[in-house]
């Protein structure tokens, strides 16, 4: 078989990493190559070939990544960026009648919902699973009288964006105030768990996939602690109380490879409250214990091969920081010096 050209975008990211390395552990005869818009980001030079791409909001943009995937004879692209996924959901159909190359996007809309955590819980509540109460606020007025409402402890997020960020747990009003304004797009969200800064107790982070037939590969659960937005510490169990959750949201998406999905444990039991529809920043722990998402995509969506349930290990992930150097270059000449920099064998 000849080697399949993959591009995978936002190299810079966790997400896009994850996939890297996933990728890197399949026995598929792949060529990887790593994109991203800035020249200063270490996932490009983990790969052999690596190219810039421009930002999708500037002008000419999807002209020019057609051009790239042609001049590159991409095969397929997998997306490593969130602020990328709307742009490729919208134009998948374009890119690929023009290009031959397979998007590996889900459909915009389940990307819409997904985004929002508004209409995430809109649709939990909608399809009879389990929901977190979520408000929108007029204003910081309006936001007063709805936590008088549910009660504090309460989150204040934003209602668009992943990993954590603008998360604010309020226990007490003068928090609300304080947290509101930095927010373009608040929402107020119920509290689900119990006061512990340990996620490792009551935090998961999960994922299913979903074949051309509709068929649930999965699902893979891991109880996680955050550091910054990022999973660092997993233990990979059995959680058939979470599995079985997993599945029935599975079953009212019509959605295409994976999903990721975060859930709480509440005094009611398991929660979601947050989808993502993409790969993760945990997909290459997936990956390490059986669950390789991005190498069922290419067989599933690509070489049209049936795919079964895995066998998925158990155990512990401990992430720590890693180094690339690039020796003999600077700032300026850095782009001259794509390819694979040096990793130290520390340990």
């Amino acid at each position: 078989m000849k080697k399949i050209n993959v591009l995978i975008t936002g190299a810079g990211s966790g997400v896009g990493q994850s996939i890297i390395k996933s990728l890197n552990i399949s026995r598929l005869p792949l060529r990887i190559i790593s994109a991203d818009i800035s020249e200063l980001n270490a996932g490009l030079f983990r790969t052999a070939k690596s190219i810039l791409i421009p930002k999708i909001e500037t002008a000419g943009s999807l002209r020019k990544i057609i051009s790239i995937i042609k001049k590159n004879k991409i095969d397929i692209l997998m997306i490593g960026s969130e602020y990328e996924l709307s742009f490729f959901g919208i134009n998948k159909e374009k890119i690929e009648n023009k290009t031959n190359c397979k998007i590996c996007v889900t459909h915009n809309e389940i990307i819409k919902f997904s985004e929002d955590k508004y209409l995430t819980q809109k649709f939990l509540k909608n399809s009879n699973l389990p929901y977190l109460k979520t408000y929108i606020p007029k204003n910081l007025k309006d936001a007063y009288k709805i936590a008088k409402k549910m009660k504090l402890p309460i989150y204040l997020k934003n209602r668009f964006g992943t990993s954590s960020r603008n998360v604010y747990l309020i226990k007490k009003k003068e928090q609300l105030k304080l947290h509101f304004s930095l927010l373009k797009k608040p929402i107020i969200q119920e509290y689900a768990g119990s006061f512990s800064d340990d996620t490792l107790k009551n935090e998961y982070t999960c994922s299913f996939f979903k074949t051309k037939d509709k068929k649930i590969i999965g699902p893979f659960v891991a109880k996680r602690r955050l550091l910054h937005g990022t999973s660092w510490i997993t233990e990979i169990k059995n959680f058939h109380s979470i599995k079985k959750l997993i599945k029935k949201i599975a079953n009212k998406i019509n959605h295409i490879g994976s999903m990721n999905i975060q859930l709480r444990e509440g005094k009611q039991g398991p929660v979601p409250f947050e989808f993502n529809a993409r790969f993760s920043g945990t997909t290459s722990i997936r990956a390490q214990f059986g669950f390789n998402e991005p190498e069922m995509f290419i067989k599933n969506y690509f070489l049209n091969k049936n795919i079964k349930n895995p066998k998925i290990k158990q155990g512990v992930t401990l992430r720590y920081v890693e180094e690339v150097f690039l020796t003999n270059t600077s700032i300026k000449d850095i782009k001259k010096n794509f390819g694979k920099g040096v990793v130290n064998s520390w340990f």
